[in-house]
């Protein structure tokens, strides 16, 4: 038997599927509502390549984009932007100790942990020690 109802629409008998069409829309117009304000102004967008500053982060949606960067710094280090090791000089830090370590195929400069194990404030992105080195924080 199949269930039906009146519907005072038409004067005679609607089908119940019209109760779930109902249901299915006020559904997807619910879904449409949330999309729009996921996607809206608010929501971050990527920065233009070659526009992230020394110390900043070169990560966009969980992955290291090394075409953020400015284009004398290199991507390293879990994602930061850093200088290349013939600028070893933009390394410096008081009270820490640099070196050239070689990170996705490139010499790029590396900051030393402290006795502490702590890293510079730089401005950018914050620094953990991670293996007696500084890299951005995950």
């Amino acid at each position: 038997m199949r269930a039906e109802h009146r519907s005072w629409s038409t004067r005679g008998t609607a089908p119940a599927y019209l109760l779930a069409m109902r249901n299915s829309l006020i559904v997807i117009v619910n879904l449409l509502t949330v999309l729009t304000l996921a996607c809206s102004d608010d929501a971050p967008t990527r920065p233009e390549d070659g526009t992230v500053e020394l110390w900043d982060a070169c990560v966009w949606d969980g992955q290291e984009t090394r075409a953020l960067c400015q284009p004398e710094l290199a991507c390293a280090w879990h994602g930061i932007c850093v200088p290349r090791c013939e600028e070893i000089d933009l390394c410096a830090f008081d009270g820490f100790s640099t070196e050239c370590g070689i990170s996705n195929e490139e010499d790029v400069c590396r900051v030393r942990c402290n006795e502490d194990r702590e890293c510079p404030q730089t401005g950018g992105a914050p620094l953990q020690c991670l293996d007696f080195f500084c890299v951005r924080e995950p």
